[in-house]
């Protein structure tokens, strides 16, 4: 599938991978909606991707994954802007396994996916009218077997669960319902503030902060340019139900399980 002309809706768009999701969408001819819960943020750094794109091609909007409303607005009011939705990308991530904040990565990571998509189904969905479309989420090499996901239980525990309900939602009697083609793509360790600027109090124990820190020294790291260029090859080739790996400076491949 080409992108061009497509109208493209970024969660998390404002740093790291959703920034260059944003980035490729536009060079590839698509509008984007960049979606942030900082929306300063979000506007200083698409500055120049408006203006080297064409401001009618970038509209920043405030949103929340968390918050029902103002999620569902994002989608409106892109759709106002656009006239049409085509392609969702559920982005926004943290990463907090303290006991003290836990809940907020489970309701940012998969509850803010699964809102996300309901709402791509609400709004482009055959049933409700729509045209269909595609819809892709930011997940984890460690939705995977990793030996070291004992680290994040709650973080990969959400990545887990992304992986699994899109895959259940792409299956192709669900698809044949709603028309909307749902893939996840799987970073491996990838130079983010995500994952560059962990502290001790995100982990639920000092002696797995500590792991972290040795495991983080040895980790193959990969640039998010990458998994923005990977985005728009997965957008071209990628089947309902897919998950894709992204890691080490490699193309994407995709998992089989």
């Amino acid at each position: 599938m080409s992108v061009k002309n497509q109208v493209a809706l970024v969660t998390g768009g404002a740093s790291g991978i959703g920034y260059e999701y944003v980035k490729y969408l536009l060079q590839n001819g698509a509008k984007v909606a960049v979606c942030d819960i900082n929306v300063q943020s979000c506007e200083d750094v698409t500055e120049d991707l408006t203006f080297e794109y064409g401001y009618k091609n970038v509209i920043v909007i405030k949103c929340d994954v968390t918050d029902d409303v103002q999620f569902e607005n994002a989608f409106k009011t892109c759709i106002k802007k656009y006239g049409k939705l085509n392609i969702v990308i559920n982005n926004a991530g943290v990463l907090d396994n303290s006991l003290d904040n836990w809940a907020k990565t489970i309701n940012v990571n998969y509850a803010g996916v699964v809102r996300g998509t309901m709402l791509a189904i609400k709004y482009m969905g055959l049933q409700s009218g729509g045209y269909g479309g595609t819809v892709v989420q930011t997940a984890s090499d460690m939705a995977f077997s990793n030996d070291q996901e004992f680290i994040y239980p709650v973080y990969s525990s959400t990545k887990k669960a992304v992986v699994s309900f899109t895959k259940i939602l792409g299956h192709k009697r669900n698809y044949d319902l709603h028309g909307i083609r749902m893939m996840s793509i799987c970073p491996g360790f990838t130079k983010t503030p995500l994952a560059c600027e962990v502290q001790e109090k995100q982990f639920w124990h000092k002696e797995v902060a500590k792991t972290f820190v040795e495991w983080h020294k040895n980790l193959p790291i990969q640039e998010p340019d990458h998994v923005g260029k990977a985005l728009i090859e997965i957008l071209k080739c990628g089947k309902t139900g897919e998950s894709w790996l992204v890691e080490k400076k490699q193309p994407p491949k995709l998992i089989d399980d």
